[in-house]
C-alpha cells in the first residue's frame, strides 16, 4: 500500500509541470514603423510569465542580442515594443533586415521562446541617417 501511495505521489509530481505547462504564443509579428520597427506579440496564457525579453538580430547573422524586457500585463493582454534603436545599426551594405524574437521567462526558471521574425526597413532616409550618425559619435 505504501509501495502505490509513492508511486502515485511520484507520478502526480512528474506530470503536473505537463497538465499546467504554458502554451505559448498566439502571435508574433515585426513590421516597419515611421520610427523604427515594431514588435508585437500576445501570449496564449500569462499564469506562469515572469516577464518576456525581447531580442534582435541582424538579418545575416544567427546571434539574437537582448535588447530590453517588459513586464507581463494580464490576461489576454496584447504587446508591442518599438525598437527605434537600430537607426544606427544598418550595415555599410544597406542591409537594413532585423531578425526578432520574443522568449518569455517562465516563474520557474524555464522559458520559451517565439518564433523568429523578420522585419525591414525600406530605407534609412537623410534625416534617419544624420541623426544615427550623430548617436554614433557620442558613443
Amino acid at each position: 500500500m505504501k509501495k502505490t501511495l509513492f508511486i502515485i505521489c511520484i507520478l502526480s509530481f512528474l506530470l503536473s509541470p505537463a497538465l499546467f505547462a504554458w502554451a505559448g504564443f498566439n502571435y508574433i509579428v515585426a513590421a516597419e514603423n515611421d520610427n523604427g520597427i515594431l514588435i508585437e506579440w500576445q501570449a496564449k496564457t500569462e499564469e506562469d510569465i515572469s516577464w518576456y525579453e525581447i531580442y534582435r538580430s541582424r538579418s545575416d547573422s544567427d546571434i539574437l542580442t537582448r535588447i530590453d524586457y517588459v513586464t507581463p500585463l494580464g490576461k489576454n493582454a496584447s504587446y508591442s515594443f518599438l525598437d527605434n534603436d537600430i537607426l544606427s545599426k544598418a550595415g555599410v551594405s544597406g542591409d537594413f533586415r532585423f531578425n526578432y524574437k520574443v522568449r518569455a521567462v517562465l516563474s520557474n526558471g524555464r522559458f520559451d521562446d517565439s518564433r523568429v521574425v523578420q522585419a525591414s526597413l525600406s530605407s534609412l532616409g537623410v534625416r534617419r541617417q544624420t541623426w544615427g550618425s550623430i548617436k554614433a559619435m557620442f558613443r
